[in-house]
């Protein structure tokens, strides 16, 4: 027979191990799409989608019209055979430019990109709030009410963008607005929580957009010399051109299109932009970062989360507002 000592004992030491194990599992491999709200999920996957078909139109277009620079820039008159041919497959390409054209003002998929990425990180923003006990969400109040209030933030967080309500629900795919790890993670002590928070917010964060400064400065270096490549070759060519008397193709619009299709590649990209912007929030968060190692009151830790998260928060605002 087992004593009932024995048998609490061992279930109390079963419960700390689990749980133990959870949280050692959950900050070895950081905080996953799938440990945020069901709401980050939807927006997040909204936002991609988005972003892909908007590049993906401009791709298309801008390839579109390099075609049509090239059937232009052929003296059709030396082969008439051809030239009816041509000047339908002239105007195909040009209705379906315009066709292109009229969806990407249609669907405005750059708009529902931006609007579903600023969904996505207020909820994230949010979540790190909740987990870290900060503002509305702090240990003053019990786990009950500060989840109340959360699901109350989701609420107003969705109602802000009523234009994309109906494109989230086409990539719902289930799940819940507080997530076990979320609970879990609010649940550890002050150590525990500010550990994680530098790891997995911050310093993920930090390395995140530092990539992607560097990553935006090298296709910005690179752009810029392509284009300037293709103007002197216009030029070139516009000097070739003066000088032979018969040329069955004149490269120089060809190669105008082309230049000029490089600067629109390069605005619909903002990579200067996004290279100063994601530079400087790396800057801001490694101060921050410092600063975090050294918290050792809820009140500390609370102020560090709300700097880092409105540091994070103010490059999406403004991303927003500038490109709507």
């Amino acid at each position: 027979m087992i004593h009932f000592k024995t048998l609490f004992t061992r279930n109390i030491g079963i419960t700390i191990f689990i749980r133990t194990y959870s949280v050692t599992k959950l900050k070895a491999s950081g905080l996953e799409p799938q440990n945020y709200p069901k709401l980050f999920q939807e927006s997040d996957s909204s936002a991609i989608r988005a972003q892909r078909k908007y590049f993906w139109l401009v791709r298309l277009k801008i390839v579109l019209l390099l075609i049509t620079a090239v059937v232009a820039s052929v003296a059709w008159n030396q082969i008439p055979e051809f030239r009816t041919p041509a000047t339908v497959v002239l105007a195909i390409i040009l209705v379906s430019a315009m066709v292109i054209s009229a969806i990407m003002d249609t669907k405005k998929f750059d708009h529902l990109w931006f609007r579903s990425r600023a969904i996505a990180e207020s909820v994230k923003t949010e979540s790190w709030s909740f987990m870290m006990k900060v503002g509305p969400y702090d240990s003053s109040i019990t786990d009950s009410e500060a989840e109340i209030r959360f699901l109350g933030r989701l609420k107003e967080i969705l109602q802000r963008q009523p234009l994309i309500c109906g494109e989230l629900a086409l990539y719902s795919e289930g799940g819940v607005p507080i997530t076990p790890q979320m609970r879990l993670i609010r649940n550890e002590n002050l150590k525990s929580r500010r550990t994680f928070y530098i790891q997995n917010r911050i310093s993920d964060q930090r390395l995140w957009y530092g990539k992607k400064a560097k990553l935006n400065k090298s296709q910005e270096f690179k752009w810029f010399i392509i284009a300037w490549i293709l103007q002197l070759g216009a030029v070139a060519f516009a000097i070739l051109v003066i000088v032979l008397e018969e040329i069955f193709i004149n490269p120089v619009g060809i190669i105008t299109t082309a230049g000029a299709s490089v600067l629109s590649w390069m605005h619909a990209r903002n990579y200067q932009e996004l290279a100063q912007s994601y530079g400087l929030i790396v800057q801001e968060l490694s101060l921050l970062e410092e600063k975090a190692k050294t918290a050792s009151s809820e009140e500390e830790l609370s102020e560090i989360v709300e700097d880092t998260e409105k540091t994070i928060s103010r490059e999406h605002t403004i991303w927003l507002a500038r490109r709507l």
